[in-house]
């Protein structure tokens, strides 16, 4: 039979312990911030970003009672601009109010999905479902119709556009948006390469 003896010093034995130690927060942390940033603010209300798959981006959608096709009708990679002109501030200002923010990724390469809306037309023209995803998370994207003096607005619409209007309610509604100016945002807002 063999022994054997190992003779260690009280610091290296120390060592080891504070090394496993930060090794263990770190996972944890890392943990922690991949799990991070699947939820975001509107208002008080919390909603879930993740859209991983086209299921999970149904329900992202779903969350704010958007009624859309089991498939999207284009997808794209888009460049989110370094430096933001006058549109895609105004553009942002509308993700900023649905608790998004695109300056964070600003000069990053993302992927847009696009779907029909089934639960609301505006003039007799779909409605389109636009979502910026990037890393698995919703970053940005909008609500709006198709014909040139349509609508934009964030996820969860307005008072005025909201899922399940007619297409006379949403025509009236677009009307009224614009009379009143709740979006400044221009026809020509939806970021594109």
């Amino acid at each position: 039979m063999f022994v054997v003896s190992v003779k260690a010093k009280r610091k290296n034995i120390l060592l080891v312990v504070f090394l496993i130690l930060v090794l263990v927060l770190v996972a944890i942390t890392a943990m922690v911030v991949r799990g991070s940033g699947s939820e975001a603010t509107m208002g008080n209300q919390k909603y879930n970003v993740k859209a991983d798959s086209n299921e999970d981006r149904i329900a992202f959608l779903s969350q704010f009672g958007w009624e859309v096709s089991s498939e999207p009708i284009e997808i794209r990679e888009i460049t989110i601009p370094a430096t933001f002109n006058e549109v895609y501030e105004k553009y942002n200002s509308m993700q900023k109010e649905q608790g998004l923010d695109l300056t964070r990724y600003a000069g990053k390469i993302c992927k847009q999905w696009v779907y029909e809306v089934n639960n609301a037309t505006d003039q007799g023209a779909p409605v389109r479902a636009t979502m910026l995803v990037l890393g698995g998370k919703v970053i940005g994207g909008d609500i709006s119709s198709t014909p040139i003096d349509g609508f934009m607005c964030g996820f969860a619409g307005s008072d005025r556009i909201m899922p399940g209007n007619t297409a006379k309610q949403l025509t009236s509604s677009a009307e009224s948006a614009k009379q009143t100016n709740v979006s400044e945002i221009p026809t020509n807002a939806w970021p594109t390469d």
